[in-house]
């Protein structure tokens, strides 16, 4: 065997080795770097299915919470009191208003629907200071004695006073109303302590109402 031939030989013996060590190696690496990718995928996915979830938790509470109906605080800012104590608004305007607050304060808010108590607060809150506020933008001698309304005959005055005592009317019936739904809820105490009584046997005269 020549020296050439035995050098190929030695060559190939020490290369072939190398290069199958060298590709497996390559072989792993690659491996490992689809797997590691794979994962970043994996926990990224996580992550944002994570994040989203929360961020729907998160408006689900916003949207219950704006949506959640809350009972006026009569404050000294509130429109409602401001124009209340107003002295340029007529004696008569105000006495309606403070009739209608009387009427929501002592309102059970609780006993009456959630759309009521929307439209209540609404009138409140917005309507009466949008009329009171219009009417103290005319010149008084005008409204107290031009007809705007010549099917009724009324005057701008005659106008603001009607619709605030169509407010009025309408919070009396809510109170009404409310109080109806606690009694109701006294009624069905009474008739839950008669089963209880009936049932143990026991005489419930004295419990009777007088």
């Amino acid at each position: 065997m020549s020296f050439f031939t035995l050098l190929i030989l030695l060559s190939l013996i020490i290369i072939v080795p190398i290069v199958f060590v060298m590709r497996e190696k390559s072989k792993r690496t690659q491996t490992a770097s689809i797997q590691r990718h794979q994962e970043y995928l994996a926990s990224a996915s996580h992550l944002a299915a994570q994040s989203q979830a929360n961020m729907a938790s998160r408006e689900k509470v916003n949207n219950e919470q704006s949506n959640e109906l809350t009972v006026i605080n009569f404050s000294a800012q509130h429109p409602f009191i401001r124009l209340l104590y107003n002295e340029q608004v007529p004696k008569t305007f105000r006495a309606t208003m403070d009739d209608i607050g009387q009427q929501y304060e002592s309102t059970h808010h609780d006993q009456i629907t959630e759309s009521q108590l929307f439209t209540l607060n609404k009138l409140i809150s917005t309507r009466v200071p949008e009329l009171i506020t219009d009417y103290l933008s005319l010149d008084q001698n005008y409204a107290k004695t031009v007809i705007i309304d010549n099917d009724k005959q009324n005057t701008s005055y005659d106008m603001v006073l009607g619709q605030l005592n169509l407010i009025l009317d309408f919070s009396q019936k809510l109170n009404t109303q409310s109080q109806s739904g606690v009694v109701d809820k006294l009624l069905a105490s009474r008739r839950y302590l008669d089963d209880v009584y009936k049932e143990s046997g026991m005489a419930a005269d004295n419990l009777k109402l007088k």
